[in-house]
């Protein structure tokens, strides 16, 4: 089951870091066809736009797995083993609570905008589906490494130190 959920993050992220290269070399084609031959591409901004959120959520629980979200660590440098291993059940309970929220609702609106075939009305005309339903399969990846994170606080696998790797 682990292969699988690293796998899948690995592929999710693989994906942000395509979109991320992609959306780097539009930019810079948008800027050279815009100043350098008055010719801009229509469609790079609203793409850039969607992009974003894609790389946001494709991303998220690789970063997890390889311990890379912000944290702040100024008061875990004086606590306790113990009340480090709570920290990191509460945070990792909170995270996946948070994330099984996003998911929830995720879905409800990817499911509602679907049902409804709401789009957005712009130069490209995409279904508003196809924009967001990256939030509940983000949300679902991220979900379940924190499940995966508070397993190995409960049962002492990992220690919540104070160091950034965590």
């Amino acid at each position: 089951m682990l292969r699988i959920l690293a796998a899948g993050e690995d592929i999710a992220a693989a994906g942000a870091t395509l979109l991320f290269v992609g959306i780097t070399v539009s930019i810079c084609a948008e800027v050279l066809l815009r100043y350098g031959f008055n010719s801009p591409i229509a469609w790079v901004v609203e793409v850039t736009e969607y992009s974003l959120l894609w790389i946001t959520f494709l991303g998220a629980a690789w970063v997890l797995r390889h311990g890379g979200h912000v944290r702040v660590d100024i008061l875990l440098q004086y606590l306790s083993p113990a009340a480090l291993r709570i920290c990191g059940l509460i945070s990792s309970a909170m995270g996946a609570l948070t994330s099984a929220i996003l998911l929830g609702f995720g879905a409800h609106a990817t499911y509602s905008a679907m049902m409804r075939g709401a789009f957005k009305p712009t130069g490209i005309d995409i279904p508003t589906w196809m924009i967001i339903v990256v939030i509940p399969a983000g949300g679902l990846l991220l979900m379940f490494r924190f499940a995966r994170l508070f397993a190995e606080y409960w049962t002492r696998r990992r220690d919540f130190g104070a160091e950034p790797s965590h």
